[in-house]
């Protein structure tokens, strides 16, 4: 099964992440928002996993003893680069915070052979591009959108299972873990 491991995100931040992707640019180019029910900061990517290895990392994810903290939305990005832009998407912070919480998991997820993901960005994509024809002209109307730093609790992490479909991914709790 495809799965991954997330922070949610509380309904105050959707609304706000949608009315952002509503500012987005999108004439002159191909872009596809992601599902605002569905926004979520990914903080391990797993790809496909068996049961046994589903359940040890629900075991792993269990055993964490992780202090709940506050985090707020805060500036908007891009990847891969400005000449080739494939993603925008939103900072969350304390990004330190999410790195270090990232970095437990990929020690634990390391025991049960999960190769490290050396590659994080606390971040919440909010669409992905397929086709900008004025990139400059793009990134000058995306630094201009204004986003409210909206601040919420951290209290839980979700692992899920990501079904694709034709008009997109469908994800499943497995489990939820709340933070001490």
């Amino acid at each position: 099964m495809r799965c991954f491991i997330s922070i949610d995100l509380p309904e105050e931040v959707k609304k706000e992440l949608a009315a952002v992707q509503s500012q987005i640019p999108k004439e002159n180019a191909k872009i596809l928002n992601v599902n605002p029910e569905i926004l979520h900061l990914t903080l391990r990517f797993l790809g496909e996993i068996d049961d046994f290895k589903a359940n040890k990392t629900k075991e792993i994810l269990n055993s964490l003893k992780v202090k709940k903290f506050k985090a707020k939305i805060s500036k908007m990005g891009i990847f891969p680069s400005e000449n080739f832009i494939r993603v925008v998407w939103i900072g969350l912070e304390p990004a330190e915070k999410f790195k270090e919480l990232h970095e437990l998991i990929d020690n634990e997820l390391e025991k049960i052979n999960i190769q490290k993901d050396e590659r994080f960005e606390s971040h919440v994509t909010l669409c992905r591009v397929k086709f900008i024809k004025d990139k400059k002209g793009f990134m000058e109307k995306l630094k201009k959108i204004k986003v409210k730093e909206i601040e919420f609790n951290v209290d839980k992490i979700s692992f899920k299972k990501s079904v694709l479909m034709p008009e997109g991914p469908v994800y499943e709790d497995i489990s939820e873990i709340k933070l001490i």
